[in-house]
């Protein structure tokens, strides 16, 4: 017999249509961890062939975003955009060749990051607008307070959750890392920044060798309520948004979609667990 989702908030949620702009692409100096100095790509721009379930570990740069990075020249609607955007919203296109063009928010860096399809990215340029339909901050179970949501569309949740008969909450996650994966992000605004992983250090590079962009992955041990920080018998659950980096304390960028003790979740290791396949993308298919 199904279990029915505990009761939320979704429907009494408030809806902002928002608009972004195309950010310019980063060349980034980094410092290697032998101390050389090297340039490479960075975070921003149009990000082409790269898509969501690729190997987000594969590529040659420095906290790579594929698909679009968003954000605004005003910095009150800046925050607004960071703020309020959540994984799920829909983006379209407002001008350029390929205005009307539908996209989703697949998570957070310092910019907004959205996915389009790989023929409408091929054709959108940066300083080029687009409107998100935010809505998803303040999502909450009525019978689960502490279980908190940051940047969780109600459409991603209701899809990423399944109830059971004890009470807990059944996650499918691609990976369970322990707390020594958290690294850059700790201590920073969980609803506008994502946190990065210690993908280059063992036990956690193993485990993230084949994480993909979207894919949701858990951290135990990890508070998310209100910044992020270290807390025995706490858990976080993410989702993969930025590419990895070779400076020291950084690596893979995972947005926090939600964090709760952890005995209120059932984590269970899924090739599933992703963005392209928990939600219904206007493209109709993975890029």
């Amino acid at each position: 017999m199904a279990i029915d989702l505990p009761a939320s908030n979704a429907a009494r949620l408030v809806t902002t249509r928002l608009k972004a702009q195309i950010q310019p692409a980063a060349a980034n100096r980094v410092v290697r961890p032998d101390g050389m100095l090297q340039t490479l790509t960075g975070q921003g721009g149009v990000i082409t062939g790269i898509g969501l379930g690729s190997v987000a570990g594969a590529w040659t740069g420095d906290h790579v975003e594929p698909g679009i990075s968003l954000g605004h020249p005003d910095p009150a609607a800046n925050h607004a955009v960071r703020l309020l955007s959540c994984v799920g919203n829909p983006v379209t296109v407002l001008d350029g060749p390929k205005a009307g063009a539908r996209g989703v928010v697949f998570g957070k860096h310092g910019a907004v990051l959205a996915m389009f399809a790989p023929d409408d990215l091929a054709l959108l340029a940066p300083g080029e607008w687009v409107a998100i339909e935010a809505n998803g901050v303040g999502l909450s179970l009525d019978a689960i307070p502490d279980l908190v949501c940051h940047s969780c569309s109600p459409a991603l949740f209701e899809r990423m959750i399944e109830p059971t008969e004890n009470g807990q909450l059944r996650i499918k996650v691609a990976a369970i890392l322990p707390a020594i994966a958290a690294a850059a992000g700790i201590g920073m605004p969980s609803s506008m920044f994502n946190m990065d992983l210690h993908t280059s250090s063992a036990p956690v590079a193993e485990l993230a060798r084949q994480l993909r962009f979207g894919d949701l992955v858990a951290v135990m041990d990890q508070d998310h309520r209100f910044g992020r920080q270290y807390r025995p018998g706490w858990a976080m659950v993410g989702v993969v948004s930025h590419g990895t980096a070779i400076g020291g304390g950084h690596g893979l960028g995972l947005m926090t979609l939600l964090t709760a003790p952890a005995d209120r979740l059932l984590l269970e290791i899924s090739d599933t667990a992703r963005l392209d396949t928990l939600l219904t993308l206007p493209w109709g298919a993975a890029s």
